[in-house]
């Protein structure tokens, strides 16, 4: 299932079927770990395996130069934060786009509505043009799912002025407004430059904190069922 030593961060698990999911998903705990959980949500090629090797600084999440290439969600845990990281299937590069953002959504939904445990979606959009129509498709889907939403620009660097910086801040913002997502909830990151990626981990980190004390009631009251 992975290797262990003295990596911050390790793999946990990849599921490649709803069964699988089914199966790694009991309650408040994923795969046996009660950690909490962040998923990660973004379109192919948005920079999420990048984001996921900048955060836990190892090279866990495989960096391909193929978009899509991911299409079963993979796990890490980062023991330095006492968190679970889960990779999901990126969406919007299949020549098929209508069939495969539907079996995204149905792949996907099984483990969101099954992870009790589960803190925030965090959605990854490019900072040169998202969100994109399909962004706001997956937004509204995550949404609707009542799943916590937090929002990642990632590829920061590729905005090279300041003053394109400021423009592109104020259009996300306007675009995000229309789902209730406002400025606390939405990080600029660049991982290749490493900027914005240890504020982004000490976010993570203090929700993780919070939802720990909730998982560990959660855990005995059903001890407390049981006997």
């Amino acid at each position: 299932i992975g290797h262990t030593g003295g990596m911050a961060a390790e793999f946990l698990v990849t599921l490649a079927t709803p069964e699988q999911v089914k199966s790694a998903c009991d309650g408040v705990f994923f795969y046996g770990r009660r950690e909490a959980r962040f998923a990660f949500v973004g379109r192919s090629n948005v920079g999420k395996s990048s984001l996921l090797n900048a955060l836990t600084k190892t090279k866990l999440a495989q960096v391909s130069k193929e978009p899509g290439k991911t299409r079963c969600i993979h796990s890490y845990v980062w023991k330095e934060q006492k968190l679970v990281l889960v990779d999901l299937p990126g969406y919007g590069f299949a020549k098929a786009a209508q069939s495969e953002r539907k079996r995204w959504a149905e792949f996907i939904n099984v483990y969101f509505s099954l992870d009790q445990a589960l803190c925030e979606a965090i959605v990854l959009l490019d900072s040169r043009n998202g969100p994109t129509p399909l962004d706001d498709e997956a937004i509204g889907f995550l949404l609707h799912e009542q799943v916590p939403i937090r929002i990642v620009m990632t590829k920061l660097d590729q905005l090279k002025t300041q003053s394109e910086r400021a423009r592109r801040k104020k259009e996300v913002k306007t675009s995000l407004a229309r789902w209730g997502i406002g400025p606390e909830l939405t990080h600029w990151v660049s991982a290749s430059r490493n900027d914005g990626i240890s504020a982004l981990g000490g976010m993570l980190s203090e929700v993780a904190r919070a939802a720990a004390h909730s998982i560990t009631e959660r855990i005995q009251e059903s001890k407390k069922e049981e006997e």
